[in-house]
């Protein structure tokens, strides 16, 4: 699919993210993510409708079905909410710095719900 390995490639750079802070975002590793936009890999459903939410394009277009990456497509699975969508928007006006500070959170955030919820599975 190699229309889909330009094309993720392409969003991912029109919405202003390097190969790391998009992965990081996504929740792959930079690998996996690097496998995709170099046509080694192919990402299962819900990663791409994760990755054309988070680039602003529909998945029709990253899978070459349609000419503009508009992103009024059925195939979204929902909106981005107006918390996202000011998170999104304000992430190009971030520091490199900034960047990876928001990140760093982010994933603390992600590990802190994934190990409490193992913990209250444990405790049933």
């Amino acid at each position: 699919m190699k229309i889909l390995s330009q094309r993720l490639r392409e969003a991912r750079e029109k919405a202003g993210l390097k190969q790391i802070e998009a992965s990081k975002l996504l929740g792959i590793s930079n690998g996996t993510l690097s496998g995709y936009e170099r046509e080694y890999r192919d990402p299962d459903t819900d990663t791409l409708h994760k990755m054309a939410n988070l680039y602003g394009v529909s998945v029709d277009w990253l899978l070459g079905k349609s000419m503009s990456p508009s992103t009024k497509d059925t195939s979204r699975p929902e909106p981005m909410s107006e918390q996202d969508t000011l998170m999104f928007r304000n992430w190009k006006r971030m520091t490199e710095d900034e960047k990876e500070e928001a990140l760093n959170v982010i994933q603390y955030i992600l590990y802190r719900k994934k190990t409490n919820n193992g913990n209250a599975n444990q405790n049933d």
